[in-house]
Protein backbone atom coordinates (compact mmCIF):
# COMPACT_ATOMS: atom_id res chain seq x y z
CA UNK A 1 0.00 0.00 0.00
CA UNK A 2 1.52 3.29 -1.12
CA UNK A 3 1.04 6.38 1.01
CA UNK A 4 1.50 9.70 -0.73
CA UNK A 5 2.65 12.47 1.57
CA UNK A 6 2.86 16.03 0.28
CA UNK A 7 5.03 18.08 2.51
CA UNK A 8 4.24 21.70 3.34
CA UNK A 9 6.76 24.02 1.87
CA UNK A 10 7.06 27.79 2.20
CA UNK A 11 6.99 29.37 -1.24
CA UNK A 12 8.40 32.89 -1.63
CA UNK A 13 5.64 35.36 -2.64
CA UNK A 14 2.88 33.37 -0.99
CA UNK A 15 1.61 33.75 2.49
CA UNK A 16 2.76 31.08 4.84
CA UNK A 17 0.58 28.06 5.56
CA UNK A 18 -1.57 27.54 8.54
CA UNK A 19 -0.30 29.26 11.66
CA UNK A 20 -1.28 27.93 15.01
CA UNK A 21 -2.97 30.57 17.18
CA UNK A 22 -3.34 30.09 20.89
CA UNK A 23 -6.12 31.98 22.61
CA UNK A 24 -5.11 30.97 26.14
CA UNK A 25 -8.63 29.78 27.11
CA UNK A 26 -8.52 26.09 26.28
CA UNK A 27 -4.89 25.79 25.24
CA UNK A 28 -5.97 24.65 21.74
CA UNK A 29 -4.48 25.81 18.46
CA UNK A 30 -6.58 27.19 15.57
CA UNK A 31 -5.40 27.17 12.02
CA UNK A 32 -6.23 30.29 9.97
CA UNK A 33 -5.43 31.05 6.36
CA UNK A 34 -4.25 34.54 5.34
CA UNK A 35 -5.99 34.69 1.94
CA UNK A 36 -9.49 36.17 2.17
CA UNK A 37 -9.16 36.94 5.91
CA UNK A 38 -6.64 39.76 6.19
CA UNK A 39 -7.91 43.32 5.51
CA UNK A 40 -7.67 44.92 2.16
CA UNK A 41 -4.67 46.97 3.10
CA UNK A 42 -2.66 43.89 3.71
CA UNK A 43 -3.81 42.44 0.41
CA UNK A 44 -2.70 45.48 -1.48
CA UNK A 45 0.76 45.40 0.08
CA UNK A 46 1.13 41.80 -0.86
CA UNK A 47 0.10 42.46 -4.42
CA UNK A 48 2.64 45.26 -4.66
CA UNK A 49 5.33 43.05 -3.21
CA UNK A 50 4.55 40.30 -5.63
CA UNK A 51 4.49 42.57 -8.62
CA UNK A 52 7.67 44.41 -7.74
CA UNK A 53 9.93 41.71 -6.39
CA UNK A 54 9.31 38.38 -7.94
CA UNK A 55 6.79 36.04 -9.42
CA UNK A 56 6.54 32.32 -9.10
CA UNK A 57 5.28 30.48 -12.06
CA UNK A 58 3.11 27.52 -12.02
CA UNK A 59 6.11 25.46 -13.12
CA UNK A 60 7.97 26.26 -9.92
CA UNK A 61 4.91 25.42 -7.96
CA UNK A 62 4.53 22.08 -9.66
CA UNK A 63 8.23 21.46 -9.22
CA UNK A 64 7.81 22.06 -5.52
CA UNK A 65 4.82 19.78 -5.60
CA UNK A 66 6.90 17.11 -7.40
CA UNK A 67 9.74 17.43 -4.89
CA UNK A 68 7.39 17.00 -2.02
CA UNK A 69 5.79 14.04 -3.78
CA UNK A 70 9.20 12.40 -4.34
CA UNK A 71 10.02 12.81 -0.70
CA UNK A 72 6.74 11.16 0.19
CA UNK A 73 7.41 8.31 -2.21
CA UNK A 74 10.86 7.78 -0.77
CA UNK A 75 9.38 7.71 2.70
CA UNK A 76 6.75 5.28 1.48
CA UNK A 77 9.44 3.09 -0.04
CA UNK A 78 11.35 3.12 3.21
CA UNK A 79 8.20 2.20 5.08
CA UNK A 80 7.47 -0.54 2.57
CA UNK A 81 11.03 -1.83 2.83
CA UNK A 82 10.78 -1.69 6.58
CA UNK A 83 7.51 -3.58 6.52
CA UNK A 84 8.88 -6.09 4.00
CA UNK A 85 11.98 -6.62 6.12
CA UNK A 86 9.82 -7.08 9.20
CA UNK A 87 7.67 -9.60 7.29
CA UNK A 88 10.77 -11.39 6.03
CA UNK A 89 12.19 -11.47 9.51
CA UNK A 90 8.92 -12.93 10.83
CA UNK A 91 8.91 -15.50 8.03
CA UNK A 92 12.54 -16.31 8.69
CA UNK A 93 11.82 -16.64 12.40
CA UNK A 94 8.96 -19.05 11.62
CA UNK A 95 11.16 -21.01 9.22
CA UNK A 96 13.96 -21.00 11.80
CA UNK A 97 11.57 -22.39 14.43
CA UNK A 98 10.44 -25.13 12.04
CA UNK A 99 14.05 -25.94 11.19
CA UNK A 100 14.96 -26.05 14.89
CA UNK A 101 12.02 -28.34 15.62
CA UNK A 102 12.95 -30.58 12.70
CA UNK A 103 16.59 -30.68 13.80
CA UNK A 104 15.55 -31.51 17.35
CA UNK A 105 13.25 -34.25 16.06
CA UNK A 106 16.01 -35.66 13.87
CA UNK A 107 18.47 -35.49 16.78
CA UNK A 108 15.98 -37.35 18.96
CA UNK A 109 15.46 -39.98 16.24
CA UNK A 110 19.22 -40.33 15.77
CA UNK A 111 19.73 -40.70 19.53
CA UNK A 112 16.95 -43.28 19.70
CA UNK A 113 18.38 -45.16 16.71
CA UNK A 114 21.88 -45.11 18.21
CA UNK A 115 20.50 -46.33 21.54
CA UNK A 116 18.61 -49.19 19.87
CA UNK A 117 21.64 -50.15 17.82
CA UNK A 118 23.87 -49.93 20.91
CA UNK A 119 21.48 -52.18 22.85
CA UNK A 120 21.43 -54.68 19.99
CA UNK A 121 25.21 -54.63 19.71
CA UNK A 122 25.58 -55.04 23.47
CA UNK A 123 23.11 -57.94 23.45
CA UNK A 124 24.88 -59.63 20.53
CA UNK A 125 28.26 -59.21 22.25
CA UNK A 126 26.86 -60.65 25.48
CA UNK A 127 25.36 -63.60 23.59
CA UNK A 128 28.67 -64.28 21.85
CA UNK A 129 30.57 -64.04 25.13
CA UNK A 130 28.12 -66.39 26.83
CA UNK A 131 28.32 -68.82 23.92
CA UNK A 132 32.13 -68.77 24.07
CA UNK A 133 32.02 -69.28 27.84
CA UNK A 134 29.62 -72.22 27.50
CA UNK A 135 31.78 -73.75 24.78
CA UNK A 136 34.90 -73.33 26.91
CA UNK A 137 33.16 -74.83 29.95
CA UNK A 138 31.91 -77.79 27.90
CA UNK A 139 35.41 -78.42 26.54
CA UNK A 140 36.91 -78.23 30.04
CA UNK A 141 34.24 -80.58 31.40
CA UNK A 142 34.84 -83.03 28.57
CA UNK A 143 38.60 -83.01 29.24
CA UNK A 144 38.02 -83.42 32.98
CA UNK A 145 35.63 -86.33 32.40
CA UNK A 146 38.14 -87.92 30.03
CA UNK A 147 40.89 -87.60 32.64
CA UNK A 148 38.57 -89.06 35.28
CA UNK A 149 37.73 -92.00 33.05
CA UNK A 150 41.42 -92.61 32.41
CA UNK A 151 42.16 -92.45 36.14
CA UNK A 152 39.26 -94.81 36.89
CA UNK A 153 40.60 -97.26 34.31
CA UNK A 154 44.06 -97.02 35.91
CA UNK A 155 42.56 -97.62 39.36
CA UNK A 156 40.65 -100.63 38.05
CA UNK A 157 43.82 -102.05 36.52
CA UNK A 158 45.72 -101.47 39.76
CA UNK A 159 42.96 -103.15 41.78
CA UNK A 160 42.95 -106.07 39.37
CA UNK A 161 46.71 -106.44 39.64
CA UNK A 162 46.46 -106.21 43.43
CA UNK A 163 43.90 -109.00 43.47
CA UNK A 164 46.08 -111.13 41.23
CA UNK A 165 49.07 -110.47 43.47
CA UNK A 166 47.06 -111.33 46.57
CA UNK A 167 45.92 -114.59 45.02
CA UNK A 168 49.46 -115.36 44.00
CA UNK A 169 50.71 -114.55 47.51
CA UNK A 170 48.11 -116.87 49.00
CA UNK A 171 49.16 -119.60 46.61
CA UNK A 172 52.83 -119.04 47.41
CA UNK A 173 52.02 -119.04 51.11
CA UNK A 174 50.27 -122.36 50.76
CA UNK A 175 53.15 -123.77 48.73
CA UNK A 176 55.63 -122.49 51.32
CA UNK A 177 53.58 -124.16 54.06
CA UNK A 178 53.54 -127.39 52.09
CA UNK A 179 57.28 -127.27 51.57
CA UNK A 180 57.77 -126.53 55.23
CA UNK A 181 55.58 -129.51 56.14
CA UNK A 182 57.50 -131.70 53.75
CA UNK A 183 60.80 -130.51 55.22
CA UNK A 184 59.57 -131.33 58.71
CA UNK A 185 58.39 -134.73 57.55
CA UNK A 186 61.75 -135.41 55.97
CA UNK A 187 63.48 -134.33 59.14
CA UNK A 188 61.29 -136.70 61.12
CA UNK A 189 62.05 -139.47 58.69
CA UNK A 190 65.76 -138.77 58.93
CA UNK A 191 65.56 -138.77 62.71
CA UNK A 192 63.65 -142.07 62.70
CA UNK A 193 66.12 -143.66 60.31
CA UNK A 194 69.04 -142.50 62.42
CA UNK A 195 67.37 -143.98 65.49
CA UNK A 196 66.78 -147.27 63.71
CA UNK A 197 70.36 -147.37 62.48
CA UNK A 198 71.62 -146.71 65.98
CA UNK A 199 69.49 -149.56 67.30
CA UNK A 200 70.73 -151.91 64.61
CA UNK A 201 74.29 -150.89 65.28
CA UNK A 202 73.87 -151.44 69.02
CA UNK A 203 72.31 -154.85 68.50
CA UNK A 204 75.06 -155.92 66.13
CA UNK A 205 77.69 -154.77 68.60
CA UNK A 206 76.02 -156.68 71.44
CA UNK A 207 75.92 -159.78 69.34
CA UNK A 208 79.60 -159.45 68.57
CA UNK A 209 80.48 -159.09 72.24
CA UNK A 210 78.49 -162.23 73.22
CA UNK A 211 80.27 -164.60 70.86
CA UNK A 212 81.57 -168.05 72.29
CA UNK A 213 85.17 -169.22 72.72
CA UNK A 214 85.01 -171.94 70.10
CA UNK A 215 84.94 -171.37 66.42
CA UNK A 216 81.71 -173.31 66.12
CA UNK A 217 80.07 -171.00 68.61
CA UNK A 218 81.46 -168.04 66.79
CA UNK A 219 80.13 -169.34 63.53
CA UNK A 220 76.75 -170.08 65.05
CA UNK A 221 76.58 -166.74 66.74
CA UNK A 222 77.57 -165.05 63.53
CA UNK A 223 74.84 -166.82 61.62
CA UNK A 224 72.35 -166.13 64.33
CA UNK A 225 73.38 -162.45 64.33
CA UNK A 226 72.86 -162.12 60.63
CA UNK A 227 69.46 -163.72 60.92
CA UNK A 228 68.51 -161.32 63.68
CA UNK A 229 69.68 -158.34 61.64
CA UNK A 230 67.64 -159.47 58.67
CA UNK A 231 64.58 -159.89 60.83
CA UNK A 232 65.07 -156.46 62.30
CA UNK A 233 65.41 -154.92 58.87
CA UNK A 234 62.28 -156.65 57.68
CA UNK A 235 60.43 -155.50 60.74
CA UNK A 236 61.62 -151.95 60.23
CA UNK A 237 60.55 -152.03 56.62
CA UNK A 238 57.15 -153.32 57.59
CA UNK A 239 56.84 -150.66 60.27
CA UNK A 240 57.88 -148.05 57.76
CA UNK A 241 55.31 -149.26 55.29
CA UNK A 242 52.66 -149.19 57.97
CA UNK A 243 53.73 -145.69 58.92
CA UNK A 244 53.64 -144.48 55.31
CA UNK A 245 50.40 -146.30 54.47
CA UNK A 246 47.12 -144.44 53.95
CA UNK A 247 45.15 -144.22 57.17
CA UNK A 248 41.90 -144.99 55.35
CA UNK A 249 42.57 -147.79 52.88
CA UNK A 250 45.91 -148.95 54.44
CA UNK A 251 46.96 -150.13 50.99
CA UNK A 252 48.35 -147.20 49.08
CA UNK A 253 51.18 -144.97 50.25
CA UNK A 254 50.14 -141.69 51.87
CA UNK A 255 51.18 -138.88 49.54
CA UNK A 256 48.64 -136.10 50.17
CA UNK A 257 49.43 -133.35 52.66
CA UNK A 258 46.24 -131.96 54.20
CA UNK A 259 45.95 -128.27 55.00
CA UNK A 260 45.67 -126.53 57.41
CA UNK A 261 46.33 -129.41 59.83
CA UNK A 262 49.48 -130.46 57.83
CA UNK A 263 49.01 -134.22 58.26
CA UNK A 264 50.42 -136.59 55.61
CA UNK A 265 47.94 -139.41 56.06
CA UNK A 266 45.92 -139.99 52.87
CA UNK A 267 46.53 -141.36 49.43
CA UNK A 268 45.44 -139.54 46.32
CA UNK A 269 42.24 -141.54 45.82
CA UNK A 270 41.10 -141.30 49.44
CA UNK A 271 41.91 -137.58 49.65
CA UNK A 272 39.37 -136.81 46.90
CA UNK A 273 36.68 -138.67 48.86
CA UNK A 274 37.18 -137.14 52.32
CA UNK A 275 36.65 -133.56 53.50
CA UNK A 276 38.34 -133.95 56.89
CA UNK A 277 41.57 -135.27 58.33
CA UNK A 278 41.28 -138.85 59.70
CA UNK A 279 43.92 -138.17 62.37
CA UNK A 280 42.71 -134.92 64.00
CA UNK A 281 39.17 -134.86 62.54
CA UNK A 282 39.61 -131.21 61.47
CA UNK A 283 38.06 -129.89 58.26
CA UNK A 284 40.22 -130.10 55.17
CA UNK A 285 40.84 -126.93 53.19
CA UNK A 286 43.02 -128.39 50.46
CA UNK A 287 45.20 -131.40 49.82
CA UNK A 288 48.64 -131.17 48.27
CA UNK A 289 50.51 -134.07 46.72
CA UNK A 290 53.97 -134.72 48.21
CA UNK A 291 56.56 -136.62 46.18
CA UNK A 292 58.76 -138.76 48.44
Amino acid sequence: MLIFFIGLVHVVGFAPGPVPVTDGSDGGAEMQWNNGVEPKRKKLKEQDFLENNSQISSVDFFQAQSVSTGLGLSLDNNNNNRMASSGDSALLSLIGDDVDNELQRQDAEIDRFLKVQGDRLRQSVLEKVQANQLQTISLVEEKVFQKLREKEAEVENINKKNMELEEKMEQLTMEAGAWEQRARYNENMITALKFNLQQVYAQSRDSKEGCGDSEVDDTASCCNGRAIDFQLLCKENSDKKELMACKVCAVNEACMLLLPCKHLCLCKSCESKLSFCPLCQSSKFIGMEVFM
